[in-house]
């Protein structure tokens, strides 16, 4: 392909907005119940929405629903059910949604003090609206994108890698895809891409892991990097 025939690969930014959906739970049961109301992007938030906050505690789980039910209910086995959901895996929210509410149906089968104990903390459902912005960056050069990927902003980085993956039908991130127009060229990168997962770290967890993968590749060509560590 030649150089006039690619398409630039345009950066984006993103926002995550949070909304009130004025569900909380207190219990399980509410759990469940506020789960069958709320909408997709609130699953989403509870999600992803965690990779994008300006400040959140730590906590061992990967969603909202697993931190919850391990610091609030003190049900660890629970926590831990939910936590080893990955979003990634599954097609769209209903299937989510679905499993989370069966996780949380047997659960409140064995009808104990775990099953109905009130929380000391209410879970308060947010949903969200995602916002994009365009950066005015772009690139065509394959010996360049290295170096752009890893100047992108964190919320840059959110929208092509993680989020891209969720918006492709394939399942592919943004950079990915672009890479495709290179053909044999890239074949090996775009392997080493798709094996990253993109959920189960921490965003700044993921871009060392992007970021290296550029750089070893980008070094087997011979090329240098000029990117920040």
């Amino acid at each position: 392909m030649t150089s006039s025939n690619i398409k630039p690969f345009k950066f984006m930014e993103s926002a995550v907005l949070p909304l009130a959906t004025g569900i909380r739970a207190q219990t399980l049961r509410e759990l469940h119940s506020g789960l069958t109301e709320v909408p997709d992007s609130s699953i989403y938030f509870h999600f992803w929405g965690r990779m994008v906050r300006p400040h959140i505690s730590e906590s061992e789980f990967n969603n909202d629903f697993a931190s919850w039910v391990n610091s609030s209910l003190r049900d660890f086995m629970l926590a831990e059910a939910l936590g080893g959901i990955n979003p990634v895996k599954f097609q769209n929210f209903d299937n989510i949604r679905a499993v989370i509410l069966n996780i949380l149906e047997k659960r409140l089968e064995n009808e104990d003090f775990l099953s109905w104990k009130k929380s000391d903390r209410d879970f308060h459902f947010i949903a969200c609206k995602k916002l994009m912005f365009e950066t005015g960056r772009e690139t065509s050069a394959l010996d360049d994108f290295p170096a752009a990927v890893k100047h992108t902003s964190k919320e840059s980085f959110f929208y092509h890698f993680i989020d891209g993956r969720r918006r492709s039908s394939d399942c592919k991130d943004d950079f990915t895809i672009w890479l495709e127009q290179f053909s044999d060229e890239t074949a090996d990168l775009r392997k080493k891409l798709k094996n990253v997962d993109s959920y189960l770290f921490s965003l700044t967890e993921l871009q060392r892991q992007v970021f290296s993968i550029f750089d070893d590749w980008q070094n087997s060509k011979g090329g240098k990097c000029s990117c920040p560590k």
